[in-house]
């Protein structure tokens, strides 16, 4: 039989999930009452009719309390299906049992002193079985009402209400409050059970979908280690060959792909954890069949006959609104969970389709593998859910959940167990008229920067090149071409360009080759620092590694929309491929730079100083303010948050300065955290960019920001080229030397971290533990010890959270990281 379940409930569903739940939170209560449920009723019919005779009594209402509860009896035989019609029953039966026949009975024995202490006491218990207050009011009242209703139907009269009778009920007050105070003491203790419960599913979560990215790196560099030559005098003269060459660039590319996954993964834990909002900022317009080629393409794979049973049909290709990382997570957790059972269901296949709709348009992916039962479907996008993997703790599907909400679509589940699965998942259609808009503004924005410029463009395809100057007419820029690297590198060596185009496979000289020979000086000194993209339909994990080794500053895919196209180019404008060439356009301009961390601040002068730029430092807000009234600066790079004057206030303080000179300053405010960003906007900054960020981008905005020193500081309108994803740490071009270098002055800079942590944890002194993890986490982050980073900024976020649980662990957590690294430098 086939199921379905989408992460879109109805109402209906909705109400189903909330019983099933409330069933597993009542369970033990439901278990501990079968021993009273069935005999309670009947036993106090002996006793009030025999032993402690009353007025009245009822054989019919006691014995069928005892008879109802006969189902429950049996509740673990039922279905997880029908278990929120079990819990339905459960709350029919409460009230039959405790406010109906109690009332009733009260009522006909003309509230006698027993039956006022036995009303008194229901109440209690009834509002401890009952944990969900609206539920415990209608059930109540009802119960009330229907046992009026019999005594009224009963005696043919109505009750008087007299003062003797409202002066019994002056107990029951205190009867309410008790039962309440239990109630909430009983939701208090669950809630810490079910945060324990979590916290061990989190940790759960955290190692196992981190075991496959980690396993991934530790088979690339296998793999690259057996393809080195032996360390033998007369083997390390012999070149690679292009074929160890290449496999060395895919290895590589594989490892930097499980590094980006391990990080997603960290965020995605982090997030789901934290709830926080998945917003819009990143989202764009992308052609869902390139991308879906791309990742299908990317995925680690563990062998090739697996690669082979992954199949793509795209008949009905679309456009759609998205975050491409976000969307590759979701992509690559089905691939993930449906590739678990490849050794198990040796003929199981999977098939990825696209089809378009009228508001939706549809991504079908289907696996031939086991299924899922029914039982286990509609549950299957719950947090820390997980059926069938053992050391699974089913994260995933709950965070792809709130990845499509959060593109406007859903995503949905039919299975047929022992047959197949199929998720659908669906996007919003974009409209012609919504997608010409997004291009015009693209364009609009484009045309600031391009216009004037002069752009190469280097393809043998002329019907391409012809393409790519329809897509760039609009930019007002002279366009060039050349037929391939030969042809390129004569035309730049008596032109000069502010951006090239390069395709990779070429006659007479491909791309990488001519990128070579182009960074070496063979175009001319004038032309060696000029940005180069490329664009090719080359396989897109190994073509973006080696054509950034060959020295382009981004790829692009082939075909690509006009938008795409347009929004690539301008991320590398202005970026500076080389770090040392006389004739650098920033050579003696000057700059302060502040940051309190001494590794930060000697990588970034570095890399400014090799691009010509004459760079002053300073370790905190209050001297950099004494430092820029006193001598004359044309830029300002500050970090966000520094003990003391933090870069916010250093901003405020300009701006707010009578110096028209130093009020005006341009400043670039850098940061570990995206979220920073609104606050940089609001102190005055003209722009922001991420720690981790290409240094490439960090020049481009010091050239933006002294080409043009009018220049406003953020608006509303500010395009951010960041994602909520942190990044691997970028390649700045150092010598092994200079690398060693900054190891050293890490090592040295938090060598009393560890210390400092503890004492700090000791002290309870949760600002010191913001400040320290903060610094830790920019730093490792450079560096590229990202789960260093990662666990500095989970502590950080725990500390300006206000919470002190758990702080512990996390600082146990870095210093064994510390360790390690220390452990691996000597």
């Amino acid at each position: 039989m086939r199921h379905s379940y989408s992460s879109r409930p109805s109402l209906l569903k909705r109400g189903a999930d909330f019983f099933r739940k409330d069933y597993e939170s009542n369970e033990l209560t439901i278990n501990y009452i079968r021993y009273i449920g069935l005999w309670g009723h009947p036993l106090y019919y002996l006793l009030c009719a025999f032993v402690f005779p009353q007025p009245y009594e009822s054989f019919e209402l006691r014995f069928a309390s005892a008879i109802t509860f006969i189902p429950i009896l049996f509740q673990r035989q039922f279905s997880e299906r029908s278990r929120p019609l079990l819990m339905i029953y459960w709350y029919l039966w409460l009230t039959f049992t405790f406010p109906v026949i109690f009332t009733f009975l009260m009522l006909m024995n003309n509230f006698s002193g027993l039956w006022l202490v036995a009303e008194t006491v229901m109440l209690f218990v009834f509002i401890i079985f009952i944990t969900n207050y609206y539920f415990l009011a209608f059930l109540f009242v009802s119960g009330i009402f229907i046992a009026y209703a019999g005594f009224v139907l009963h005696t043919g009269s109505h009750l008087v209400i007299t003062m003797e009778i409202i002066e019994y009920f002056v107990s029951i007050p205190v009867a309410i409050l008790l039962g309440l105070l239990v109630n909430a003491t009983n939701k208090k203790g669950a809630l810490a059970q079910e945060k324990n419960t979590v916290l061990q599913s989190l940790a759960g979560s955290i190692a196992h979908e981190m075991r496959n990215p980690l396993g991934q790196i530790r088979h690339c560099l296998y793999s690259i280690q057996n393809l080195l030559p032996q360390v033998k005098p007369e083997e390390c003269d012999k070149p690679i060959g292009k074929e160890k060459l290449e496999s060395l660039y895919e290895r590589v590319a594989r490892g930097q792909l499980a590094v980006k996954r391990g990080v997603q993964v960290i965020d995605m834990v982090l997030s789901e954890v934290r709830e926080m909002p998945i917003g819009p900022e990143s989202f764009t317009y992308l052609s869902a069949e390139r991308i879906i080629r791309n990742a299908l393409d990317e995925f680690g794979y563990e062998s090739e006959q697996d690669r082979r049973r992954v199949h793509f049909v795209a008949k009905e290709a679309f456009v759609f609104y998205i975050n491409e990382t976000l969307f590759v997570f979701v992509l690559f957790n089905l691939l993930k969970n449906a590739l678990f059972y490849f050794k198990t269901h040796p003929d199981s296949e999977i098939m990825v389709r696209l089809e378009t709709g009228k508001r939706y348009n549809y991504l079908y992916f289907r696996d031939s593998g086991p299924g899922i039962s029914a039982e286990a479907l509609p549950n299957i996008f719950d947090s820390f859910y997980t059926k069938g993997k053992t050391a699974g703790t089913g994260l995933g599907l709950a965070y792809c959940k709130r990845i499509m909400t959060a593109f406007g679509g859903g995503i949905s589940c039919e299975s047929i167990e022992g047959e197949y699965t199929e998720f659908m998942l669906s996007f919003p259609v974009i409209s012609e008229q919504e997608m010409h808009i997004y291009t015009e503004r693209v364009i609009a924005m484009g045309l600031a920067d391009f216009q004037g410029k002069r752009l190469l463009i280097v393809d043998d395809e002329a019907l391409y090149r012809i393409i790519l100057k329809k897509y760039l007419a609009p930019l007002n820029m002279t366009i060039d071409e050349a037929v391939d690297g030969d042809n390129a590198l004569q035309l730049m060596s008596v032109s000069r360009y502010d951006l090239v185009i390069m395709d990779l496979n070429m006659p007479v000289m491909g791309g990488y080759e001519a990128v070579e020979r182009l960074r070496r000086g063979e175009a001319g000194p004038e032309s060696c620092s000029v940005p180069v993209v490329a664009h090719s339909s080359e396989s897109v994990m190994v073509a973006r590694s080696k054509s950034e080794n060959a020295g382009m500053q981004a790829f692009i895919a082939k075909p690509c929309s006009q938008a795409e196209l347009i929004s690539s180019l301008r991320s590398v404008l202005d970026t500076i491929p080389v770090r040392k060439h006389p004739e650098s356009p920033f050579l003696g301009r000057k700059v302060l730079l502040v940051d309190d961390s001494a590794l930060n601040r000697d990588l970034l002068a570095m890399y400014l100083r090799d691009a010509g730029i004459e760079v002053t430092v300073s370790d905190n807000g209050g001297q950099a303010l004494e430092i820029l009234r006193s001598q004359d600066f044309e830029l300002l790079i500050t970090d966000i948050h520094m003990p003391g004057m933090d870069g916010l206030e250093l901003t405020r303080r300009i701006r707010s300065s009578r110096n028209q000179r130093l009020c005006g300053l341009p400043v670039i405010g850098l940061s570990g955290a995206i979220e920073e960003e609104a606050a940089a906007k609001n102190a005055g900054m003209n722009e922001f960019r991420i720690k981790t960020d290409s240094p490439n981008l960090l020049l481009a905005s010091i050239g933006r920001q002294l080409s043009f020193p009018e220049s406003n500081p953020l608006t509303e309108n500010t395009v951010s080229t960041h994602s909520h994803s942190a990044k691997v740490a970028p390649m700045y071009g150092l010598s092994s030397s200079e690398n060693e270098e900054l190891f050293r002055i890490f090592h040295e800079e938090f060598r009393d971290t560890p210390a400092c942590l503890r004492r700090a944890l000791e002290e309870n002194d949760t600002v010191s533990l913001k400040e320290l993890a903060h610094k830790l986490k920019g730093s490792a982050a450079i560096l590229g010890f990202i789960s260093l980073s990662k666990a500095a900024e989970e502590l950080e976020m725990h500390c300006r959270s206000g919470r002190t649980g758990d702080q512990a662990v996390m600082v146990q957590r870095i210093i064994e990281a510390l360790a390690e690294l220390s452990a691996k430098k000597t």
